[in-house]
């Protein structure tokens, strides 16, 4: 199912990327596995709910997100290749997209393992840790560390 009416499964967004599925969604938008029209590139596209593309202070704070994301060169963090506002059937849409990675969130990890060893534990930290000190070099803040997104 879509997320909002105006981006169907298949739509070209903004005539360049065209969504696969939605891998996951949440109160602000959702994430969407897609393909790069022109190269065919497997990609990943995170958008905003309509009802907050359509605040100038909103959008300007996605843009930002994007370009500090953008900033970011670390093997622990996804990179963020394009941010823009698109045009829909019905509404406009601000998005951002980001490097597909194929594999599974520690949400998924967690539910499917139960406890972790604690080698794993700290393996898991260090990138984490790794991860969010280099963000913090370039004054970037997280905002939403939590499993589903690690």
């Amino acid at each position: 199912m879509p997320f909002c009416d105006s981006l169907p499964d298949g739509e070209p967004l903004d005539g360049k990327y065209a969504t696969v599925r939605r891998l996951g969604q949440g109160g602000m938008g959702a994430v969407y596995e897609a393909t790069h029209v022109g190269t065919k590139r497997t990609i990943t596209v995170k958008v905003n709910h309509p009802r907050f593309s359509g605040s100038p202070e909103f959008v300007e704070r996605f843009k930002r997100e994007a370009e500090t994301s953008g900033r970011l060169r670390h093997p622990n963090v996804v990179d963020v290749t394009d941010f823009g506002v698109a045009e829909t059937t019905t509404d406009q849409i601000a998005y951002l997209v980001m490097k597909y990675l194929d594999g599974r969130t520690l949400a998924d990890v967690l539910t499917e393992e139960g406890r972790l060893s604690i080698g794993w534990v700290v393996d898991i930290l260090e990138q984490v840790c790794s991860a969010v000190d280099e963000a913090h070099r370039l004054g970037i803040i997280h905002r939403d560390l939590k499993p589903d997104n690690i």
